[in-house]
């Protein structure tokens, strides 16, 4: 068990002690529900988040906050304080989270680009590049040479060299035939976020031994319970 979740004596910090055995496997048990979704939420990549926010904004019950979870909040403030605690001591910031996301996405293409390096692809699309870089700064760099007061035709040269590189930059992502970054936006991925404070604030309720209704730790727990749903498919497609 992690050194976060212990007092001193070796008793869950969360979790309220008790002196038969039974009471200690269930603390333990319970303590175990936290790691679950703060490690498992640390170890999903960008691909696993991408999927869970879209099937998050395809889900009728994310449309409006749920007021059963926000009224559970609102009523355990030193909870939730403890639950974010321990989403930012796994996840780190927002931006950390990303970070750790991408480098589980790269783990997970290793295979592929290694694949790429042996059929001789990586160094074709590292030439193009290349070309493609030296070709974009030509035109300008002419322009500004020959004709430096001619604002008009640099405006002008310059949109066509924007143009170019979305064209090769397109051209480039389809030769290189590698998964194209997911697109995660900040409002989103904090969604999923507040998903994880959500069902970490019903496992530290719970390991109080707090009443928690069944709908209520339901609702708290739907968050996560999606984003998990979308990694396995990740993983299936993946495989």
């Amino acid at each position: 068990m992690s050194k976060e979740y212990q007092l001193a004596d070796g008793s869950p910090r969360y979790g309220h002690r008790t002196g038969p055995p039974a009471g200690e496997q269930t603390a333990a048990a319970e303590t175990a529900l936290i790691e679950e979704v703060v490690d498992g939420a640390a170890k999903l990549s960008l691909d696993a988040l991408a999927a869970a926010t879209d099937r998050r904004m395809r889900s009728a019950w994310a449309d409006k906050p749920d007021p059963v979870v926000e009224a559970l909040r609102e009523g355990n403030p030193e909870e939730l304080a403890a639950a974010r605690a321990l989403v930012r001591l796994h996840l780190g910031s927002q931006r950390e989270w990303r970070i750790k996301a991408q480098a589980f996405r790269d783990q997970k293409l290793a295979g592929t680009m290694a694949r790429r390096k042996a059929a001789g692809r990586a160094l074709e699309i590292l030439a193009l590049r290349l070309a493609l870089m030296a070709a974009l700064i030509a035109p300008p760099a002419f322009v500004v040479a020959t004709s430096p007061d001619d604002m008009l035709r640099l405006l002008i040269v310059g949109a066509v060299c924007i143009a170019a590189a979305l064209a090769g930059g397109h051209f480039l992502t389809c030769r290189a035939r590698v998964p194209v970054m997911p697109n995660l936006r900040g409002p989103w991925l904090k969604e999923l976020r507040e998903d994880v404070v959500n069902a970490t604030l019903a496992a530290i309720l719970q390991n109080k031994g707090k009443p928690v209704d069944p709908r209520t730790a339901a609702a708290a727990r739907r968050g996560w319970e999606s984003i998990q749903a979308a990694s396995r498919a990740v993983d299936s497609l993946h495989s």
